[in-house]
């Protein structure tokens, strides 16, 4: 470890109080390190490059530096960090990491070629036995959409391969407007009028002219404005509509959008190993069409969700002849297994990776960049998607505490190699951007625009729902060290915001997040006792008297309390300093005295996804087998 007078991609600074001048750092692991590097480590208020060989040392080190008092008179030669570092030697016979990650690469695309093959295929055999016949639609604009449908495959077979002319591209957004004006209506009939007359296939044909773009200078045959239009009639025909989303998964047209969508990351987000990863990412990816894109499919994957066929409801799957239905699988099973190819298949192209830089590259505010704050949004709401889609379909229990975890799609890991796609990193930089100040009461930094909340709200979410997913990764994720404690800022500055300005879902999500951080993880409850009083525990017990009288607003809150002081007898004397214990014990009480009521959440049939009120549920929150413990934990008396 040397100093360098050069400051690194990300300036090293630290919350805490006095301010003093700070040493740009570069910490180079040994030149035989094969290890897979984290792109950033945060911790007290540090970001720092991380690797997994001397984390432990360079932290010791700071911690050490940090307890000196300073003085002025010092000078910089105080804040060195030499002797409190020692080198480090791991032999280790890896091979080096850019060749490791290109063969891995390799055989992902391999594997992912053979995954699309698959779609494909079945794709065709769904094409050649759907109804042709339109008799569902009832559309008073039938007629009109499908000649405007007509129209966009007109103007296409008249071009040539250069840049399109101005009156055909005027022509072009023209009709673009036209549909766009009917779509708007948000009418069901009319999405479908214009999927059934192929407005979807001759929107693919528009975007298929992206597809040669190999640089971020190369001009593009229509230009960018008109292409976003394309890619926005795309969402208005989608936009809660489950019978067109799923058209879109069974005729696999969705593999276009995906390929489309690493097209664009892959132009502007190179290849790079960890150690760089995000710091030469183009900003023009933050621009409209990726977004467009972004949310297409969020909006196809949250629509496949929530209309997801099961054996209490009619699916809105496209209706198929009845000798498919005798000789085919039920229509849950071709759902299922279709969702699980095309998360393989995201997963295989390296989507998860592109994403990743992405978030790694944004390094300060949203606040005045609704661009980047749009990006970012449905960027998480589309790795939402991804786990909700993935814990409904790998034939799992309905329990979030089962230890039976099987994820043949891939994404559980993909998301723990990247420590959550770089989110938590993202979020962190987006709410403590360079000029973080002492967080002290005396002035706070707990107020964040609408676009910064925004973001917090997406990105908890997809905390939660990949806790959901997998819950012991997602505690070692966020529990890992340096990120543990960013957590806990983010957190803690969260709920501070939320004391100022009413955001109810904003807080749900945090309260949700900190259970789930906390249940069943002795190390992770210390976290949130932890740091700058009132601490996130603290800050949990003293939200506004509704959530301990309002039975909707307890049972968001009260499964968290009871997550975060389980066996922590320190954490339940600061709990008793707030409020009785005893209301929690009466709270797990209630749950155990209702007939029925504890079975019915526990276990739901294998495949069924989390709606937005189950995750809510006290055992979807808690394991139900530590209910009677946790009844008597709390109506115990702790000595002081």
């Amino acid at each position: 470890m040397r100093q360098n007078p050069q400051p690194p991609a990300v300036r090293a600074h630290c919350s805490n109080s006095p301010r003093v001048p700070l040493p740009f750092v570069t910490l180079k692991p040994h030149a035989a390190m094969g290890s897979r590097v984290h792109p950033q480590l945060l911790c007290h208020g540090w970001v720092l490059p991380y690797c997994p060989f001397w984390a432990t040392t360079a932290l010791r080190a700071f911690a050490q530096l940090w307890a000196q008092p300073f003085h002025p008179s010092q000078g910089m030669e105080h804040l060195s960090l030499k002797k409190y570092i020692i080198d480090i030697v791991v032999e280790s016979a890896a091979l080096p990491e850019p060749l490791k990650d290109g063969e891995e690469r390799q055989k992902n695309k391999k594997k992912a070629r053979k995954i699309k093959a698959r779609m494909n295929s079945r794709a065709k055999e769904y094409e050649s036995l759907i109804e042709t016949k339109n008799s569902g639609s009832d559309s008073p604009y039938k007629a009109k959409l499908q000649r405007l449908a007509k129209d966009l495959l007109k103007q296409l077979q008249v071009q040539d391969s250069g840049p399109w002319a101005n009156n055909k591209v005027s022509a072009l957004d023209r009709t673009l407007g036209e549909i766009t004006r009917i779509l708007e209506k948000k009418n069901v009939a009319d999405q479908i009028a214009f999927q059934v007359a192929g407005g979807l296939t001759a929107l693919e044909h528009i975007l298929q002219v992206v597809v040669p773009t190999t640089n971020v200078n190369t001009v593009s045959r229509i230009p960018p404005k008109s292409l976003c239009n394309t890619i926005n009639v795309y969402n208005l025909t989608c936009n809660n509509c489950s019978e067109n989303c799923t058209d879109v998964l069974f005729s696999n047209k969705i593999t276009f959008l995906m390929d489309l969508l690493i097209h664009q990351l892959t132009v502007y987000v190179p290849d790079e190993n960890n150690a760089i990863l995000g710091r030469n990412t183009n900003k023009q990816v933050f621009e409209g069409l990726t977004t467009g894109l972004l949310k297409v499919s969020a909006v196809v994957f949250s629509c496949l969700i929530a209309n997801r066929p099961d054996g209490n409801s009619r699916p809105a799957t496209p209706k198929i002849s009845t000798q498919e239905v005798k000789n085919k699988p039920s229509q849950g099973d071709a759902f299922n297994s279709r969702v699980q190819d095309l998360i393989s298949y995201v997963v295989n192209i390296g989507l998860i990776s592109k994403l990743h830089g992405c978030f790694l590259s944004v390094q300060g505010p949203v606040d005045e960049n609704p661009k980047m704050a749009t990006f970012l949004q449905h960027a998480a709401e589309l790795l939402r998607g991804m786990c909700m889609l993935c814990f409904a379909v790998t034939r799992r229990s309905y329990s979030i505490f089962d230890n039976n975890r099987q994820d043949p799609t891939g994404l559980t890991a993909a998301l723990q190699a990247t420590d959550l796609a770089g989110v938590l990193h993202m979020l962190y930089c987006v709410l403590f951007h360079g000029t973080i100040s002492d967080p002290g009461p005396a002035s706070p930094k707990e107020s964040y625009t609408q676009n910064t909340v925004q973001v917090a709200i997406q990105s908890l979410q997809l905390f939660n729902s990949f806790a959901a997913l997998d819950l012991p990764a997602f505690q070692s994720i966020v529990g890992a060290e340096g990120l543990s404690l960013a957590f806990r800022h983010i957190a803690s500055s969260l709920l501070g915001h939320c004391s100022q300005v009413s955001c109810e879902s904003l807080l749900h999500e945090v309260i949700v997040c900190v259970g789930y951080f906390t249940v069943n993880h002795p190390d992770n409850q210390v976290i949130v006792q932890s740091g700058r009083h009132p601490t996130v525990l603290q800050k949990l017990c003293q939200l506004p008297f509704q959530y301990f009288s309002d039975p909707r607003l307890i049972k968001v809150l009260f499964p968290s309390l009871i997550a975060a002081c389980y066996n922590n007898r320190q954490n339940k004397i600061i709990l008793e300093q707030e409020m009785s214990c005893v209301l929690l014990a009466t709270f797990i009480q209630d749950f155990v005295q209702t007939p029925g009521q504890a079975d019915n959440q526990s276990y739901q049939p294998k495949g069924k996804s989390l709606g937005s009120q189950d995750y809510l549920e006290l055992a979807n929150r808690f394991p139900q087998a530590a209910w009677e413990e946790a009844r008597q934990f709390f109506l115990k008396k702790e000595k002081k």
